[in-house]
């Protein structure tokens, strides 16, 4: 699971949104891999936050 600084498309609050990309997929699967994510391993979800910076609107 992956928590970025982008709003969701379908956001309502007027914040810009982009779509994400295959190439933020890659950078963020090879992000987990050096933070110790083990795709085949057992056990619950890896989080992955790339949320720093993100300010929603009030």
């Amino acid at each position: 699971m992956v928590t970025t600084n982008q709003p969701h498309l379908s956001n309502w609050i007027g914040r810009e949104a982009k779509p994400t990309l295959p190439s933020d997929v890659s950078q963020a699967v090879e992000h987990a891999l050096r933070e110790g994510w083990t795709p085949t391993a057992p056990g619950s979800s890896f989080h992955l936050d790339l949320s720093a910076g993100f300010t929603p609107s009030p």
